[in-house]
């Protein structure tokens, strides 16, 4: 770090500072004094002051009439003190799991942002509503209408900073003691269920779940995580019933709905319940940027009753800048036109892992799973040292993926890649294998 814009006196005094905890300043001795010092420096006897005054203070000296400034004791703890740095965190932003610039028109969207900077500045004064600005409210209230076939009341929406943010107003607003869920978990959402002390109950089979005691299931029944699996229409039925008869409430995290390559889009559960026993929860940190983190909830009725009485307990934890550049995006059509735009290009970068997987199926044994969904596929290897090869290829050229517990199966996204760069880096991916 630069030093020259530090205050001279201060500079002096972690000079002396160093040397007194480094050692090199003992105990009982002298400083040199104001007069000396400040002659030797060339500075003004005022910052010599300053600096000794500021050691004073601190207690690493004492001083004594007409003798100055002496040095003072300092416990070993107090010297440890010298040593501030910490080991960094490495945090990695792995080039597969971002969105390419292609992919959103940023132009267009900081021209959203601007009109609301310049005709919408007033609001931006004001504090954030804690369930999320109205305007944003209303546009996700018409759009789950049309989308997911939601009827709901603007007050019933809940707007956070994803999806944690959003299970953590959950937790306060109506405390559980366990969850279940289709394995394999989404850890972000078990990792907030994991931090408040909940039981977690896995199972394979919506037969399994529905067996079970809990107080909240989590599920993504238009998109299993991860291999994107649909929960059909007799299962939903299940778990609605299931939910009612147990006085339970279902998690509906309806994350990336819309990414079905070979398929309709298929309502959602809270639609069939009528918002009674479901919790529905979407976000658009994959469908916009990342960067732009909002996500939402829609509360069942009895949860609202809950809430509407306790709201002003939560601070909104999306700027009202975002809240309300979004919420015009979508209000000017915009917002639409880039979803058609963006399952287009997610559609071409599909086929393309696709044909890149199958040019290397010549020589390797392995299952693609999870294809006509997502912005992941799952490489199923029939041996571990296939698997270790291929993930030891992605550290090298750092990239993110996640291996399945108990399994050769790997989740790898690809998002964050080029169209034209796909399969090359596939044919480097399986080298060595």
């Amino acid at each position: 770090m630069a030093r020259i814009n530090i205050p001279l006196y201060k500079r002096l005094y972690e000079d002396v500072r160093l040397k007194i905890l480094r050692g090199e300043l003992k105990k009982n001795t002298k400083l040199e004094s104001v007069r000396s010092l400040s002659k030797r420096l060339d500075i003004s006897t005022t910052t010599v002051e300053k600096a000794y005054n500021q050691l004073l203070v601190e207690g690493y000296v004492t001083s004594i009439p007409r003798s100055g400034y002496i040095v003072e004791s300092i416990p070993q703890d107090g010297k440890k003190q010298i040593r501030r740095l910490v080991n960094p965190i490495e945090y990695f932003n792995y080039d597969n799991n971002k969105l390419t610039e292609d992919l959103f028109d940023i132009k267009v969207y900081k021209s959203v942002m601007n009109k609301v900077i310049n005709y919408d500045s007033k609001k931006l004064f004001q504090e954030c509503d804690p369930r999320g600005e109205e305007e944003l409210r209303e546009e996700i209230r018409k759009y789950v209408l049309k989308e997911r076939n939601i009827a709901c009341d603007v007050n019933q929406i809940v707007v956070g900073a994803g999806i944690q943010q959003l299970l953590t107003i959950l937790h306060n607003l109506n405390p559980g003691k366990s969850v279940s869920y289709l394995s394999p978990e989404f850890e972000k959402a078990m990792n907030i269920f994991r931090a408040y002390g909940y039981q977690l109950k896995p199972r394979n089979t919506i037969t399994e779940l529905c067996r079970l005691i809990s107080d909240y299931l989590y599920i993504s029944p238009s998109n299993t995580y991860p291999s994107g699996d649909i929960v059909k229409i007799k299962d939903r039925s299940k778990l609605i019933k299931w939910a009612k008869d147990n006085e339970s409430f279902i998690i509906e995290d309806d994350y990336n709905f819309f990414i079905r390559y070979n398929s309709y889009s298929i309502p959602s559960i809270y639609s069939y319940d009528n918002g009674e026993n479901v919790i529905y929860m979407g976000s658009f940190s994959k469908i916009i940027i990342p960067s732009i983190k909002i996500s939402y909830m829609i509360l069942p009725i009895p949860l609202y009753e809950k809430y509407k009485d306790v709201f002003e307990m939560f601070s909104q934890s999306v700027s009202k800048l975002d809240q309300l550049s979004l919420a015009l995006f979508m209000k000017e059509g915009l917002f639409q036109r880039h979803i058609k735009k963006l399952y287009n290009k997610y559609k071409e970068k599909n086929e393309a892992i696709l044909q890149a997987l199958n040019k290397q199926h010549k020589r390797k044994d392995f299952k693609v799973l999870g294809s006509d969904s997502n912005l992941h596929i799952i490489i199923d290897f029939k041996r571990k040292t296939d698997l270790k090869s291929f993930t030891r290829n992605c550290e090298r050229y750092h990239l993110a993926f996640n291996i399945i517990a108990d399994s050769n199966k790997v989740i790898f996204p690809y998002s964050g890649f080029e169209l034209k760069d796909i399969p090359r880096i596939i044919k480097d991916l399986f080298y060595s294998i």
